[in-house]
């Protein structure tokens, strides 16, 4: 069944939370989570950010999940966002809300793809760029 633009228009559902993801990383989680075989659901995008639906409540959780994973330096980074909020986002993907994949799983993905990200860009890293000089 084809992705009709009236579908893409449709904002999410006001009664979930949504896992708020830089969009080059939530990117990154969806093509790994593809290629995993799960499920991701409904996908949204608004202003350079990746919007996942959660069920009722998940969002108030998101700091001590994210700390408790090992994620705590990445509250900020991923983040809830109220659905209400989210008017004009574009649904990216059709599927169910909130997202069939369990929630710490989501979140572990989405984190992972975060710091992966942040490693790869970081100059302190040494992987962003070429290396200045030749190594003997």
């Amino acid at each position: 069944m084809p992705f009709s633009a009236q579908q893409a228009a449709t904002p999410p559902p006001g009664s979930c939370d949504l896992l708020d993801v830089p969009l080059t990383a939530g990117l990154l989680a969806l093509a790994r989570m593809d290629l995993r075989g799960r499920p991701t659901g409904a996908v949204w995008t608004l202003g350079g950010r990746l919007l996942l639906p959660l069920p009722p409540g998940a969002g108030e959780e998101l700091p001590g999940l994210l700390h408790w994973l090992g994620w705590g330096h990445l509250h900020g980074v991923l983040r809830n966002t109220p659905a209400g909020t989210a008017a004009g986002a574009l649904r990216l993907r059709p599927g169910g809300t909130p997202s069939p994949e369990p929630v710490v799983r989501l979140l572990d993905t989405c984190a992972d793809a975060c710091a992966r990200l942040q490693l790869l860009l970081s100059p302190r890293s040494g992987l962003s760029r070429a290396p200045s000089r030749r190594l003997p």
